[in-house]
């Protein structure tokens, strides 16, 4: 993917980029920019990029393996057995969600929502052929990685041997501390009734879901705003998904940077979160530090951030009803009862530091270098 901190899967190799370089380690990246420098709107080329990147990396790789100790990749990017890779280091192969967890959700889009756009059938072709073989890449690399990092705990019974660590994601000192400095006052919050979401509109995330989201919820408290952000996608797309004639209590920002994310998030009393497989859901975090009680599906992911934390932030996985229900709730709180939630949200994503993050896995990977210098036995 490329090296661009809105993707919230390269802003893992970011932040880990940061805070190991901090620590005293050398970082290099190789990306897909890096292999292919050259921009291009087509989206089929850029499929095909990403098809032949693992080529690429096996390059760049083979040219420079003896100036490192641990290639951290994401899963699929790297699979080639070591030998032919010339490294005698550690390969770790990064889980940002399972394909195979992704497939099962696709054949499981298709029938819950059979009247998808299907597109010209040699198109169609193509991107199967694509997504078959970057799904045969992630499963390579299950068996040729030395190390599999996965985001959450369910992902585990996929990954054929034992050479399994989980890390999740986090926020760093910054990013948490703007957050909380650009939160509005509780009463403030309750009175303005906004309900955001942060991530990008698909079926993935949900978007399916949200028109019954906001009908019933204005059917039942009219005056609730909506606030959809980083969706990638025009505001005229969403709004016609919505099945929304004007924009009237509803604001989208399909790109934002960064640091624009507190101010956006400071007024919003509730976060909804209805997406259907995630690896870990770094947005939930996001919104967590700012105060924000979030409801998300019961789903790999969410389930990891929210163990054992109540019965505020998790409904059944496509029950529409149970999060409208649990959002309307929320917003009827009296401030002293949001306090307390706002206060647990902050607390949820403390749990979540990139600075422990980081310090964690590299003492993972060590583990694992010095049992392949001294295996035990």
């Amino acid at each position: 993917m490329p090296w661009d901190p809105r993707l919230g899967g390269a802003r893992v190799w970011i932040e880990l980029a940061e805070q190991w370089t901090k620590a005293g380690h050398k970082f290099e990246r190789f990306c897909l920019t890096d292999a292919f420098p050259k921009p291009t709107s087509s989206r089929p080329l850029s499929a095909l990029r990403r098809l032949l990147f693992p080529f690429w990396a096996a390059r760049f790789v083979r040219q420079n393996a003896s100036r490192f100790d641990v290639i951290d990749c994401l899963l699929g990017t790297l699979p080639f057995r070591k030998k032919s890779l010339h490294f005698g280091g550690l390969v770790v192969g990064r889980s940002l969600g399972l394909s195979r967890l992704y497939e099962n959700f696709l054949h499981y889009s298709k029938k819950r929502w059979p009247d998808q756009p299907r597109g010209k059938r040699i198109g169609s072709l193509f991107y199967k052929f694509i997504a078959r073989r970057q799904s045969l890449n992630a499963e390579r690399a299950l068996c040729t990685c030395d190390l599999v990092n996965l985001l959450n705990i369910n992902e585990r019974p996929f990954v054929p041997h034992d050479r399994v660590i989980i890390q999740p994601n986090g926020l760093n000192e910054s990013e948490r501390a703007a957050l909380a400095a650009a939160m509005q006052p509780v009463a403030r919050r309750l009175q303005q009734k906004e309900i955001c979401f942060v991530g990008m509109w698909g079926l993935r995330k949900g978007s399916r879901d949200w028109p019954e989201i906001v009908r019933q919820i204005r059917s039942k408290m009219p005056e609730v705003k909506f606030k959809f952000l980083g969706t990638m996608v025009s505001k005229e797309m969403v709004l016609t998904d919505l099945g929304v004639s004007e924009s009237e209590g509803i604001f989208c920002l399909g790109k934002f940077d960064r640091n624009e994310l507190p101010n956006l998030l400071s007024g919003c009393a509730v976060g909804l979160f209805p997406s259907y497989i995630e690896g870990f859901g770094l947005s939930v975090i996001e919104q967590l530090a700012a105060g924000i009680p979030t409801i998300a599906y019961d789903v790999p992911g969410p389930r990891q951030i929210f163990t054992d934390k109540g019965w505020a932030f998790l409904v059944p996985m496509g029950d529409v009803g149970a999060m409208v229900e649990s959002a309307l709730e929320v917003l009827r709180m009296s401030e002293s009862e949001y306090s307390v939630l706002s206060e647990a949200s902050r607390r949820i994503a403390d749990t979540f530091r990139w600075e422990k993050i980081a310090a964690d896995t590299v003492h993972e990977y060590q583990v694992a270098l010095e049992q392949m210098t001294n295996p035990p036995g």
